[in-house]
């Protein structure tokens, strides 16, 4: 069977949900269900997917074994899994093994030893404006391929919840200094592109008030990339998030994505799909 003619389990993993949705390719790909379900987080931050985890392959296991035999599994990862980092420039790079070296030595600047226990994946490389790059567990990443096997499926890809929604939006994204805000429950994500190169990544807790330290957080980075006051538009994606988010003042205009002429793709998180059905565990 060809690979284009593969079913989908798109999979979006946080560490207190998981969404399921089961995509039927063909001619036209069709959204056959979606489920989510909710887990208690594990207390050690550092396996706190354990938790999410375990409800995966709980709500795999009671999937139609027709639909799922041989399905492709596209897993995108909530940001609480994940850790950026921007890479410099560096037009004397010569091959990708230099390349990961050079992420590797960044991202050890910036995080320390915990680097020995992950796995590296870079945005598309410009010598001269750098990339970003996402770090994930090691371990984290060995449980899902083992978990595909498991069930008969096609490990295809993991994408970090910040690429996805950066990759999606992308054409919408068009200002000479690109502001994007990804906000999920508890944290949220600040990236910042000017003229085509990485300035700035943050992947930031939400410790008390989101909107207080997210505008801080915008005012930090543009004393070095902004120092001019001029006003700025700031994308922001905030999907599980109802209500107003965040009001214009002088200094920064929000827009907030999606809009009619760029919907948000059906497997993000508090995005409304066709057979939502709930699971607990």
């Amino acid at each position: 069977m060809s690979l284009s003619w593969r079913n989908r389990i798109q999979i979006f993993l946080a560490p207190d949900r998981v969404d399921l949705t089961g995509i039927a390719c063909g001619i036209r790909p069709v959204q056959q269900f979606r489920q989510s379900g909710v887990c208690v987080q594990e207390n050690d931050s550092r396996q706190q997917w354990k938790a999410s985890l375990r409800l995966l392959e709980q709500m795999i296991g009671q999937m139609d074994d027709r639909f799922r035999r041989g399905s492709e599994l596209h897993i995108t990862l909530s940001n609480h899994f994940v850790r950026y980092g921007v890479i410099a420039p560096q037009p004397s790079l010569a091959n990708p093994d230099e390349l990961m070296a050079y992420a590797g030595f960044q991202m050890r600047e910036i995080y320390g030893e915990r680097i020995d226990d992950w796995e590296f994946s870079l945005s598309t490389w410009d010598p001269y404006g750098g990339a970003l790059c996402a770090a994930i567990a090691r371990d984290l990443q060995s449980e899902l391929v083992m978990l595909a096997r498991q069930y008969d499926t096609r490990f295809a890809c993991i994408e970090p919840y910040l690429a996805a929604a950066l990759d999606h939006w992308s054409k919408r994204l068009v200002e000479k200094r690109v502001w994007f805000v990804l906000v999920e429950t508890g944290r949220f994500c600040l990236v910042v592109l000017s003229e085509g190169a990485w300035r700035c990544a943050r992947n930031q807790r939400v410790v008390e008030n989101l909107q207080e330290e997210l505008l801080a957080a915008l005012e930090q980075e543009s004393i070095i990339l902004s120092p001019d006051q001029s006003v700025e538009r700031v994308y922001v994606f905030a999907p599980e998030l109802t209500g107003q988010l965040l009001v214009h003042d002088l200094r920064w205009q929000f827009v907030r994505l999606p809009d009619e002429k760029h919907p948000a793709p059906s497997y993000f998180p508090g995005v409304t799909g066709m057979d939502d059905s709930q699971n607990h565990a």
